[in-house]
């Protein structure tokens, strides 16, 4: 999550020159071949891949973070870093809502308060960045969809998918996604629909890089902790995001309040709740 928290000011950068739908197929494309040359160094070429869900990890990547990451870039657009941080921590309740509607999961009362602690000071952390503006911008709209398909596409790719490793899993569905939606940037460039802005210079390399450094990493260890712990439990170290996002945004004049870090400690003791609950009753929340 610290990892991931990189991506938010380094997107809310970007976006000032980038469209949303180039920095979307830059960012998964990118993270996925980078993915793809670990997993490659890691091994995964001598694995028994002809017998992996190959189609449906596609089509997975392609809807879930394709569709995702563009909804995420526009919602950035149209919104800030802070309140698309904050509907980032309603992903373990989807998560939550998702299981219990399959009948996978159950919310229990300790579970529920540990969900309760975590949202909380999510919230907390990022309505209390008094030097941005938190007010509805109308991208908040399109950051909820892009919240459910990507709690959708985790839960899949931890329970359909999870014949595939961690990482070629997540080099798969990032190529997959990007690939999809190379074809929509070049016709709409080539069409003249849209003026599509983007910027390879050498002078400008280092804040792409960084963002599918962080895209790439953060997806990996994403994979595996999702394997481990599930999916529910595992997002609600999301909810910390936010406040690794007002760390970093200190770098750009902002400031550290006691109420920032009262929220990161209430997420804490909902992430330290959760895993201890589903520990105890030997669950395996997904």
């Amino acid at each position: 999550m610290l990892i991931w928290a990189t991506t938010y000011p380094i997107t809310d950068v970007l976006l000032v020159t980038w469209d949303p739908l180039s920095l979307g197929m830059t960012r998964v494309l990118g993270a996925g071949i980078l993915l793809g040359l670990i997993a490659i160094a890691l091994g995964a070429i001598h694995l028994p891949w002809r017998d992996w869900p190959v189609k449906q990890a596609c089509l997975t990547g392609a809807v879930g973070m394709g569709l995702g990451t563009v909804l995420m870039n526009f919602g950035f657009l149209y919104s800030n870093p802070v309140n698309v941080a904050v509907i980032a921590t309603t992903i373990p309740v989807v998560s939550v809502i998702m299981g219990m509607v399959r009948g996978e999961e159950r919310l229990t009362f300790r579970f529920g308060i540990a969900l309760c602690f975590a949202l909380a000071g999510g919230v907390l952390v990022s309505i209390s960045n008094l030097k941005t503006e938190v007010g509805f911008q109308g991208g908040e709209l399109l950051m909820v969809i892009a919240v459910v398909l990507w709690t959708w596409f985790s839960r899949v790719s931890v329970s359909k998918l999870r014949v595939i490793p961690a990482f070629p899993r997540a080099a798969l569905t990032l190529t997959a996604a990007g690939i999809t939606l190379l074809p929509f940037v070049v016709l709409i460039q080539w069409g003249g629909v849209v003026d599509l802005s983007f910027s390879w210079s050498l002078s400008e390399l280092g804040l792409p890089v960084c963002l599918i450094l962080g895209v790439g990493f953060s997806m990996g260890f994403w994979m595996l902790s999702a394997d481990r712990i599930g999916v529910t439990v595992a997002a609600i170290h999301i909810n910390v995001v936010p406040f690794y996002v007002v760390i970093l945004m200190l770098w750009f004049g902002g400031s550290l309040i006691l109420t920032q870090i009262s929220g990161a400690i209430l997420v804490a003791v909902g992430v330290i709740l959760a895993q201890v609950t589903a520990g105890a009753k030997g669950l395996t929340v997904r």
